[in-house]
């Protein structure tokens, strides 16, 4: 639209209001090691224990003294003991309203950038949509408790994934700080009929209750008619235990999937499961087969060192209360009622054990009677801000037999609480981490992590693009620091660097739908190779999209002399451009140069794929000097045209945030659509200065595009992030 340097007001309040940032600066969140929350070997036993008082809050002043450790009721001695704090930072950037938006969709805030290593709680919050047993007001219940949480209470630092039971995985199995991706996933929450022999379920917390027996008259008389003998009656029960046991066992292997892929990541790492019971007894008392699986889910969390904290759906509701929907007759028999509801209670029971035992076991709690699930989730966030780690030394018969090893931590303490897990089975780590298969390689490995690997450091940047002759596609571009890639001779006078380069793109459903495998050896020139070292590379990637959808794209990267690993991941939105409303392309944000151009990614080629930036203001890089002149571009599509002169009636609002807080708010303006060749992907750039007293640091520009002739659900937000330097 622009061809030369031009500035919207809001640009100057950019420009201006950039000195007030440095109130918003925080300090990092201190991480312990991966190595320090849980060790089982035939030497060590470390314990994590959280104490709080009688308002829930923390106890951190406890000294080793004040405990003591029992295995197998036999007290151990404390040989390591030490607090490990996991906050530094006060809930923020919640998604809120200005005056000017009351009645409009909100937008959500860009989170603050981590990096690899840096995230401090690790959460998974697994809703069990899947069971026979599931409720319409459980499930509803599940998606208001989980927005609520996004919104309200999840650190600018949290890494959140949404898993549910009826899908077997999480969405892409991604955790992130992103609360626009969360949020998408937690509106996908709802409630379907059961599956697999679920019979008549409704969606409601008990199936209705039928008379057994019927009266018929005819020309013979009147004759009683028994619908169901005993014998046909613990015949069905059996069969509807099996079922509900088979479902229950698939929730754990769910569980399961998401501890394994929760090993290796660092810091403090909790889990919710939202379900309306876990049963592991049939009705006639018997154990089931979902006992010894959610005894190696306990313990594989305990390992993992994963926090799980379990609520029953079922809130205030009263397990043995008739309702109308009951076929009971109660004319000959006053008591027809009381079967039906001891059934009912005892029912009741069994789901809930199973989600007290899971909870206890792993140092968890269990809640009921509320159905404001935000409510319990605060209490569990306010107590997990740190814990102690108790070490000990087994004893031989530890790991004997791989029986299990039960332990009890108790405080010298008056009126404290304790928490901690349960034990341990006796088989030390090593065994107990499943075995590599021969066609895995590290790289894999990186790549299927639900967290960025620290190492090898790697930016990545995707977003949706269409054009009428490719169509939807994906364009990638990641960069790699170039102070990470170690350079040998190549025996020629020139320097020589190898790296291994592993992508693949994912949709909802974790089904592959592209990857690629590739080696690259690269030769430069001394003075060439320093300018990589200094700069680094840049790797773009176009992926054509047949259907609409979100996809994650990741990106694992090694370096073949240093054998650093690096990996990055990232979830676009492609849209059904011949259905939705106004929808924003990702932003871009480069460095302009004398005469005020500035770069845009171009199609990628095997000829341009890897490339030497030419500054660190390109695009994949996103670092700007204090002073500098930036530029921002974007696409709106499907925008709607006035009838009366032809053209869109759009307005634009740029916000700027730094460490997740907002700093400046922009005003709407006008979008000036003159000149556009395709009002169907209207293109649109402006320039910002960046004060030169701007504090350095990491930020994100947010534009929030809306289509005043789309009603009041036609606006679009993208935002990128970028990093200030002196």
């Amino acid at each position: 639209m622009s061809s030369s340097i031009t500035t919207r007001p809001i640009l100057f309040l950019l420009s201006i209001l950039l000195l007030s940032s440095a109130v918003f600066s925080q300090p990092p969140t201190p991480t312990p090691d991966a190595d320090d929350v849980v060790k089982i070997t035939t030497k060590l036993v470390q314990v994590d224990v959280v104490v709080t008082d009688k308002k829930g809050s923390q106890v951190r002043d406890l000294r080793a003294s004040d405990f003591e450790l029992l295995q197998d009721g036999k007290v151990q001695k404390i040989v390591g003991f030490t607090y490990v704090a996991v906050d530094s930072k006060s809930v923020s950037n919640t998604i809120e309203r200005t005056p000017q938006e009351k009645g409009r969709p909100s937008t959500v805030i860009p989170p603050a950038r981590l990096a690899p290593g840096d995230v401090g709680r690790v959460i998974a919050v697994m809703v069990d949509d899947g069971a026979c047993g599931a409720s319409l007001w459980g499930i509803n219940s599940s998606r208001d408790g989980v927005k609520r949480f996004i919104n309200e209470q999840m650190l600018t630092t949290d890494m959140v994934a949404i898993y549910r039971t009826r899908a077997g995985s999480s969405t892409f199995q991604q955790y992130t700080s992103d609360k626009a991706v969360l949020m998408k996933a937690a509106e996908k929450i709802r409630w379907y009929p059961g599956q697999g022999g679920c019979g008549n379920a409704d969606g409601s917390f008990t199936e209705a209750a039928k008379a057994n027996t019927y009266t018929t008259t005819s020309a013979e008389g009147t004759k009683t008619i028994t619908i169901e003998s005993d014998a046909e009656k613990k015949s069905r029960e059996y069969r509807e235990d099996s079922i509900r046991n088979n479902q229950v066992v698939g929730t754990l292997g769910v569980i399961r999937y998401a501890l394994r892929g929760l090993e290796q990541a660092p810091g403090r790492k909790l889990m919710f499961l939202l379900s309306d019971g876990l049963a592991f007894r049939s009705r006639q008392n018997e154990t089931l087969s979902a006992r010894d699986a959610m005894r190696d889910v306990t313990d594989a969390a305990n390992r993992a060192g994963v926090v799980v904290n379990t609520f029953d759906l079922r809130a205030a509701n009263v397990s043995g209360m008739i309702e109308a929907k009951d076929e009971v007759h109660v004319r000959d028999n006053f008591n027809a009622t009381e079967p039906i509801s001891q059934g009912r209670m005892r029912d009741a029971r069994l789901a809930q054990e199973g989600l007290a035992v899971l909870a206890y076991d792993t140092g968890g709690e269990f809640y009921q009677g509320s159905d404001r699930l935000n409510v319990p989730m605060g209490e569990i966030l306010r107590r997990e801000t740190g814990y102690y780690l108790l070490a000990y030394e087994p004893g031989d018969e530890s790991f004997k037999d791989k029986r299990f090893n039960k332990i009890e931590v108790k405080l010298n303490v008056p009126d404290l609480k304790v928490a901690y897990r349960a034990g341990f089975t006796g088989v030390v780590d090593a065994e107990a981490k499943p075995k590599r298969r021969s066609g895995d390689s590290e790289l894999y490995e990186a790549i299927a992590s639900p967290l960025p690997r620290p190492g090898l450091a790697l930016r990545l940047s995707a977003w949706f693009a269409n054009t009428p002759g490719q169509g939807s596609f994906v364009r990638s571009v990641f960069h790699v620091d170039g102070a990470d890639l170690a350079f040998t001779d190549a025996g020629d006078g020139q320097k020589k660097a190898v790296f291994d380069v592993v992508a693949v793109a994912m949709n909802e459903k974790n089904e592959v739908v592209d990857e690629f495998t590739r080696t690259h050896t690269l030769k430069f020139d001394p003075e060439t190779a320093k300018l990589v070292n200094r700069f680094g590379l840049v790797y773009s990637a176009d992926v054509p999209i047949k259907k609409p959808g979100a996809y994650n794209f990741r990106m694992a990267i090694r370096d073949g002399a240093s054998k650093l690993i690096g990996s990055a991941s990232q979830v676009v939105e492609i849209p059904d451009l011949k259905k939705s409303p106004l929808f924003l392309s990702a932003v871009t944000i480069s460095g302009v140069d004398a005469a005020g151009k500035f770069e845009t990614p171009a199609e990628s080629s095997a000829q341009n794929a890897i490339a030497l930036p030419a500054s660190p203001g390109v695009p994949a890089i996103r670092r700007f000097r204090r002073g500098s002149i930036v530029a921002y571009s974007y696409s709106a599509y499907n925008a709607k045209l006035d009838r009366a002169n032809g053209q869109p009636n759009l307005t634009i609002q740029t916000n700027l945030y730094k460490d997740g807080q907002l700093v400046v708010e922009g005003q709407p303006q006008p979008v000036d659509a003159k000149g556009q060749k395709d009002l169907a992907r209207i293109s649109d750039f402006a320039y910002m200065r960046l004060n030169t007293s701007t504090e350095p640091g990491d930020y994100a520009l947010q534009i929030t595009v809306r289509d005043l002739a789309g009603g009041k659900d036609a606006v679009s937000s993208q935002w990128v992030d970028f990093e200030v330097i002196d």
